[in-house]
């Protein structure tokens, strides 16, 4: 079960990487697609979201579907309905600019849910310090463009604070110290975006 899991998380990414267009996208209404990824569709289309054995039926509004990689990885978050948070928190740090950039990079990114589990007084904390707030975030950055099939051989990589990161593989996800990976690599054109489910560095982090 677990080796047909992690071929199938390749397969995804692979898709993801190499179709021509953003993952997952819907293109009519009825369309199952991953929980966390973007989603791409007419205006006001409703969507069926598979979550865990539930079905969530959702509407959203988006802009027309953007071919894979021709958007860095800056633009491409800014326009992900999950990831505001992080967008936000990447803006006040000032490191939008070089995600914007030309220079290769992967970006492991948690979604608005993840940074929900952290404490108001821990995030009013780290906001309150800059120099803080851009070594948090750089824990999530790492240098160069790290694909699917990389994510899934890789034991570890530096960050581009100088940390370290593990990678594994439990319950069915690839992990990124210990927080699962649930969206695979989106492309960009200056690189991947991976989602994970939970915030590297900070408490609430298993």
């Amino acid at each position: 079960m677990k080796k047909n899991n992690f071929v199938r998380f390749a397969v995804a990414g692979l898709i993801a990487a190499g179709s021509g267009f953003a993952p997952a996208i819907a293109q009519a209404q009825g369309t199952v697609v991953r929980r966390d990824t973007v989603v791409t569709v007419r205006k006001d289309t409703v969507v069926h979201v598979r979550k865990d054995t539930a079905v969530v039926t959702t509407t959203v509004t988006t802009n027309e579907r953007m071919p894979a990689g021709s958007e860095s990885i800056g633009a491409s978050l800014a326009r992900m309905p999950n990831y505001k948070t992080l967008t936000a928190l990447l803006n006040e740090a000032h490191l939008m600019p070089s995600l914007r950039g030309a220079a290769p990079m992967t970006l492991f990114a948690p979604t608005d849910a993840a940074f929900a589990k952290i404490s108001p007084e821990d995030m009013a904390a780290l906001r309150a310090d800059t120099l803080k707030l851009r070594d948090f975030l750089l824990n999530m950055m790492v240098s160069g463009k790290i694909d699917t099939q990389q994510i899934l051989t890789m034991k570890t990589a530096t960050t581009m604070r100088g940390t370290r990161i593990r990678f594994g593989y439990e319950n069915g996800h690839p992990e990124v110290n210990d927080q699962p990976i649930v969206q695979p690599g989106m492309l960009a054109s200056n690189g991947f975006i991976y989602g994970i489910s939970g915030v590297i560095g900070m408490s609430g982090e298993k």
